[in-house]
């Protein structure tokens, strides 16, 4: 797999292509080491599974022992004994103890699976929030470069045209307040650029590391927002954070069958199939003096200090625990859902929005830009339509990518976008 990423690589560098984010985001699964330790826990989880059902499985026993017995310095003399045999015990019934070990830990298995789950989830959510926020600093940036260059040369017309004596020294000051703040948001846009490329190679696992990555100037962002309904269904059924809750209740709820398991009998069987000598146990010796031995064991708990009966007390308030968490989380994320779906609608209704705006703001500086040239307009009426421009073009920018962002939380909120790279 370390292979297939380094090819994706390679092949975007020498095509001159951009990295897709999904490309991006498989390049983090196998880079990061979060998974890597999810799967190791999963495969722990799994191995403990498999110990634990060899608790359904009998026991067997085979034993050759030897034993010397003297008596110090007693005219007695001392004796020898071989022993040797095979013994099997089994656990016929126990009112369910040993098949709910085997349940729990069965759960505590899916539950380390639904964890890798959400570990993906979250790994491919920041690498789609850092994805998205590094283009939206990018174009940001490209916008107070030329926001820069256009101030720039708007104030040295105003100088010329200041010296000369041809506008005002208010008309001079304006332009260059408008150049400095222009210059301020450059530096601030630069920063905010360098952190996002910083942080998504980070989500990526390629900090450390000398790979070179080639990143689009921008994209094309496609909202398809699912109805309440569907998303919320989706939720129940798919959320990694939510199905691990549900598997804890499932948890708790056999612990309670244990502990009341473990205040009532058991019954337990043994057989034996032995053969003492006073000399070494030969094959023949132990065909003609074996012993063979069975034992039915019922045990009935009577008293052990009020322990089991705590016990049980502190395994029901341990369910009711789980499942008022369960519930809680429920309603939050319910609310959370909903939240996200009227922002992601909102921006639906603003992106068009901002784009008539953005077209109106160019066409009005057009206007400013010929007005003034022609002396029909001062330079705070220029200073206004060229600031529309680019705060229309940046609440562009910002829009798109924050719903970007956004619907890459709705899909790990309701458990999807894991599944993207299965």
């Amino acid at each position: 797999m370390k292979i297939k990423v380094l090819l994706i690589l390679l092949f975007c560098l020498v095509n001159a292509q951009t990295l897709s984010v999904d490309e991006a985001v498989r390049i983090a699964l196998e880079n990061k080491a979060a998974i890597t330790n999810a799967e190791k826990d999963v495969t722990i989880a799994k191995l403990n599974r498999n110990s634990t059902a060899s608790l359904l499985l009998p026991s067997i026993n085979a034993s050759n022992s030897f034993r010397e017995t003297t008596y110090g310095n007693s005219i007695l003399s001392g004796s020898e004994s071989y022993s040797g045999g095979v013994n099997l015990s089994q656990s016929l019934f126990n009112f369910g103890g040993k098949v709910n070990s085997v349940r729990q830990s069965d759960n505590s298995y899916q539950i380390s699976r639904i964890q890798k789950r959400s570990t993906t989830s979250r790994i491919i959510l920041n690498v789609y929030t850092f994805y998205y926020d590094y283009l939206k600093n990018s174009e940001l940036y490209e916008i107070a470069k030329e926001d820069l260059q256009l101030s720039q040369r708007q104030l040295d017309l105003v100088k010329q045209q200041f010296d000369l004596g041809a506008v005002s020294k208010t008309d001079y000051l304006k332009a260059t307040v408008r150049y400095g703040t222009a210059k301020s948001t450059l530096l601030n846009r630069e920063l905010s650029f360098n952190n996002s490329f910083k942080n998504l190679r980070n989500s990526m696992g390629l900090i450390g590391t000398d790979t070179l990555i080639n990143l689009p100037k921008k994209v094309e962002i496609n909202l398809i927002i699912p109805s309440f309904d569907e998303a919320y269904q989706l939720m129940l059924s798919s959320s990694p954070s939510l199905n691990i809750l549900d598997r804890r209740v499932t948890s708790a709820k056999i612990g309670v069958k244990q502990s009341w398991a473990s205040s009532l009998p058991s019954l337990n069987m043994s057989l034996g199939y032995n053969a003492t000598s006073s000399d070494q146990v030969t094959k023949q010796y132990f065909e003609d003096n074996y012993i063979k031995s069975a034992n039915l064991t019922l045990s009935i708990p009577l008293f052990n200090g009020f322990r089991q009966r705590n016990d049980i007390k502190i395994s029901k308030l341990q369910l009711s625990q789980e499942q008022a968490s369960y519930s809680s989380a429920i309603k939050d994320a319910e609310v959370d859902l909903y939240s996200l779906l009227n922002r992601l609608n909102n921006y639906e209704e603003l992106i068009p929005i901002q784009e008539e705006v953005l077209l109106s703001a160019e066409e009005d500086l057009k206007l400013a830009q010929q007005k003034y040239e022609l002396g029909s307009a001062d330079i705070l009426e220029l200073l206004d339509a060229q600031l529309a421009v680019i705060q229309a073009s940046s609440s562009l920018v910002s829009t798109k990518y924050d719903a970007a962002i956004q619907l890459a939380n709705l899909d790990d909120l309701i458990g999807t976008l894991d599944k993207k790279y299965k």
